[in-house]
């Protein structure tokens, strides 16, 4: 099969496998699906069929490794991506509200927690964490963080607050009500970008497609999704927020939040966020930069967003296409 074949969710397709192991000496041929035995041959040349249904969105790997009687192995290995088999909805905004936001604030983290308005925002020497009243923007308790360090995203869970950092693939533990760095952790990726949680797991985004969900006690990575609607990978996710069962996420560069499935990592909807911030408000010290920053007031069912160096946050409500 092809090496960048595309499948819908849901489709069966075959495979074809021709061993050049000669007859005599053949053994059987193994074929894994992710990493999985799928199915074993004796067979030189066969045909195999995969089911997708059970499957995730994102790109799957088939290995084939053909075995002789004398033990030699040799393996060849396919990709195909698995694109969502369901349609985005599209959705509109209306503005419920507008609240005050310091243009100052290179927004990178943004969150509720009991009725306050936590903001971590990021460039090296000016990368803070802060604690706001959202109807005056009084900082009501800040923290700076080290020159040396970009501040992203963050998350509130369990008392604590995580953060994390651009390019130093390190992230912070701290205390909610101090701000005091409780412990540190290192990751792998390349980059930080946004943070939430589910309840139980700390999500990040690191600027691709992928998504990763995090122990927050051991910081090992449980479970890592691909998000794809049904033409392509989502690349460039940012800032988070989990709202009602659904990961939101800002696309960086664009006016669009995503909605993402977090078990599937399909795309379910589309929210068109363009014209929000009135270009009578973006001429400023700092030019107002990129639609960055959402969160959710889940005891009164309020979502806001903001973007970086932007003088308001705006309460949006959805409006259907």
């Amino acid at each position: 099969m092809s090496k960048n074949k595309k499948i819908t969710l849901g489709a069966e397709f075959e495979i074809e496998l021709k061993t050049k192991i000669k007859d005599g000496s053949f053994r059987n041929t193994e074929v894994f699906l992710d990493g999985k035995s799928l199915l074993i041959s004796d067979k030189i040349d066969f045909n195999a069929q995969i089911k997708t249904s059970e499957l995730g969105v994102g790109t799957h790997v088939i290995k084939a490794i053909s075995t002789t009687n004398e033990g030699i192995a040799g393996e060849n290995f396919s990709e195909f991506l698995l694109l969502s088999d369901v349609k985005p909805l599209k959705y509109d905004y209306k503005i419920i509200r507008t609240y005050p936001h310091n243009p100052d604030y290179f927004t990178e983290g943004l969150e509720f927690n009991n009725g306050y308005l936590y903001e971590g925002t990021g460039q090296e020497g000016s990368s803070a964490i802060y604690k706001v009243d959202l109807l005056t923007s009084k900082v009501l308790k800040s923290y700076k963080i080290e020159d040396q360090y970009f501040g992203e995203g963050i998350t509130i869970l369990n008392n604590k607050l995580y953060q994390l950092t651009y390019k130093s693939q390190l992230g912070f533990v701290r205390d909610l009500n101090t701000f005091d760095v409780l412990k540190t952790w290192n990751y792998k990726n390349l980059q930080g970008w946004g943070l939430t949680n589910d309840g139980s797991s700390i999500i990040m985004s690191d600027g691709t497609e992928f998504i990763y969900f995090i122990d927050p006690q051991n910081f090992s990575v449980n479970k890592k999704i691909q998000v794809c609607n049904q033409n392509e990978t989502i690349k460039n996710i940012n800032e988070l927020e989990y709202i009602n069962g659904e990961i939101w996420a800002n696309i960086w560069m664009t006016d669009t939040v995503i909605k993402i499935d977090p078990k599937s990592g399909k795309v379910l909807a589309e929210i068109d966020l363009s014209g929000i911030l009135p270009t009578s408000l973006s001429n400023q010290k700092n030019p107002a930069d990129v639609l960055n920053g959402i969160a959710f007031d889940k005891s009164k069912n309020k979502i806001v967003v903001t973007g970086k160096y932007w003088p308001k946050l705006f309460e949006i409500q959805l409006v259907k296409h």
